[in-house]
């Protein structure tokens, strides 16, 4: 893809050009132009894909360039990159469908972030285009089995018939299918930084892949609860057997090597497609007893028996009980109690271990605190990695996790700690390159619950209260030291003296020389 960065600021296009990795972001050239009369030319010249482009600039601004682009009908992904954060600019940039309003100074991780954004939203419009037709076929049918899975179609094979008349589908309720059904804990994959919609996507795409040689998500309908994730995958005809297990295996091998997971699979018998309802049933209840058993593979009509005699379930009632008390005695005796009940297998023990993390997973979210408090903790990590070694082991994981929990709910107890604890980082860091995530951090609070707790406390957001404490320091040095203006703006963070002149203009209501010069003449120095 063709990128246009368009800014008055060479230095500014220079760090951009210079600092990110264009091959990783799929752009294959990149334009620059100065003024807007000058990326006008460009942008009838090249056609780019994306354009980056500031506000303020001679010879047409970036909303005249926009509105240029809009004009041609161009389909062309546009990002504002201002020092401006003006309501009227915010208003014309959803009016016109702006990807992202980056403000100066920029943050090139955010930056990043933008420019992915954009190359994914023009894939996605070209494959709108390209792919319509099976885009429609795949809604078409996922919605039948979707249907057919929910017992919308019920199992009288004459109604059956005129519903998929009505839908106009290739197959009849007499035709022949089979399902294949798995069942995958998503614990550890959600550690490994997926997120469930993710999981759900890649898992309907890699089934229809992997067991039909179909590109697209047609044929699988996906669920998920707090735990596993859940794929009726429907196989036309009657393929045999060993056909189905190799594939399986294939799908296994993948997503336990790639996504952390490794599914168990249910193998249904050949059934007519009327009576889809009844199988889904029957395939949901003979999962529940095997669900435990990752990376294995069954047929609906094997006679196996439920052989984890020992099998417990955590109450996730109970561990909320003795974590709102603070009842570590209760707690420990609690799972302790558990655990004697098993065989302490690794299989066991691995199974425990998924759901207790679960539930604190959802207790610290729940309370508005990021689940990495659990996932890059330290001793957590720790005693993760021994958590199955044995009965003591999975206690002292247990325990940890409590203690960890009862910690990070007291420093996090109201928002006023939090915003005393952001303050207080943001104090002593001002001067390097942070943002809302580097603090977010250390006060073990999602960016967004930090962003909207320093919002409604301080009445500003996150990096105007960074842009006030590195323009107060200025000021002060400004004044008391002999400190050129440029070596001042990097000493309080600010990397490109364009920029710097920008934001202390903007708060102050001069520039830092007409402020060194107004100032020091006030006090009788020159």
């Amino acid at each position: 893809m063709k990128l246009l960065i368009c800014d008055d600021d060479i230095s500014m296009i220079d760090v951009i050009q210079n600092q990110l990795d264009w091959n990783e972001l799929g752009i294959s050239r990149i334009f620059r132009a100065y003024n807007g009369e000058m990326a006008k030319q460009i942008i009838d010249e090249e056609e780019p894909d994306l354009i980056l482009c500031d506000i303020e600039m001679p010879m047409k601004n970036g909303i005249e360039v926009l509105k240029y682009v809009h004009e041609k009908d161009q389909d062309i992904e546009f990002s504002f990159l201002t020092c401006y954060e003006s309501f009227e600019y915010a208003k014309i940039s959803i009016r016109y469908g702006v990807t992202s309003y980056l403000t100066k100074p920029l943050d090139l991780e955010e930056a990043k972030v933008c420019i992915q954004k954009m190359v994914a939203n023009v894939k996605k419009k070209r494959m709108a285009v390209e792919e319509k037709p099976q885009s429609q076929y795949d809604l078409l049918m996922s919605s039948i089995f979707r249907q057919a899975c929910d017992g919308i179609l019920g199992t009288n094979k004459d109604i059956v018939e005129a519903g998929l008349r009505v839908n106009g589908v290739d197959f009849s309720a007499d035709s022949l299918w089979r399902i294949v059904f798995s069942c995958a804990d998503m614990t550890d994959a959600i550690r490994k930084t997926w997120n469930k919609d993710l999981l759900l996507f890649t898992l309907s795409r890699l089934h229809d892949e992997t067991l039909l040689d179909y590109v697209g998500s047609a044929h699988t309908v996906v669920n998920s609860d707090d735990r596993f994730l859940w794929c009726f995958c429907f196989v036309k005809g009657t393929p045999d057997d060993e056909t189905l297990k190799d594939r399986c295996k294939k799908l296994i091998e993948f997503t336990d090597k790639n996504m952390s997971m490794k599914p168990v699979v249910l193998i249904s018998d050949p059934f007519s497609f009327y009576e889809a309802s009844n199988v889904v049933m029957d395939l949901y209840d003979r999962m529940r007893k095997i669900r435990y058993f990752s990376g294995k593979i069954f047929f609906a009509r094997d006679n196996f028996s439920y052989d984890r005699k020992n099998d417990i379930q955590l109450n996730e009632n109970q561990i909320l009980w003795y974590l709102k008390k603070r009842d570590e005695a209760g707690y420990r005796e609690y799972i302790s109690s558990l655990l004697e009940k098993i065989d302490c297998t690794q299989e066991e023990l691995d199974d425990f271990r998924k759901e207790l993390i679960n539930i604190f997973v959802t207790h610290f979210r729940d309370n508005g605190m990021s689940s990495n408090i659990i996932f890059m903790n330290p001793q957590i990590v720790e005693a993760d990695e021994k958590a199955t070694e044995g009965r003591r082991s999975m206690i002292d994981y247990a325990y940890t996790l409590f203690s960890i929990q009862q910690n990070k709910l007291q420093e996090a107890i109201d928002s006023e700690d939090i915003i005393v604890r952001a303050k207080k980082y943001i104090d002593e860091n001002f001067r390097d390159n942070i943002d809302r995530s580097d603090v977010a951090a250390v006060t073990f609070v999602t960016p967004n619950y930090l962003s909207k707790l320093f919002k409604n406390s301080l009445n500003m957001n996150l990096r105007e209260y960074i842009n006030q404490l590195r323009i107060e320091e200025a000021k002060r040095l400004l004044l008391s030291t002999s400190m050129s203006v440029s070596e001042i703006a990097s000493y309080v963070g600010y990397y490109n003296i364009s920029y710097f002149s920008t934001v202390f203009h903007k708060l102050v209501g001069v520039s830092p020389f007409d402020w060194r010069n107004q100032k020091g003449g006030m006090n009788g120095t020159d």
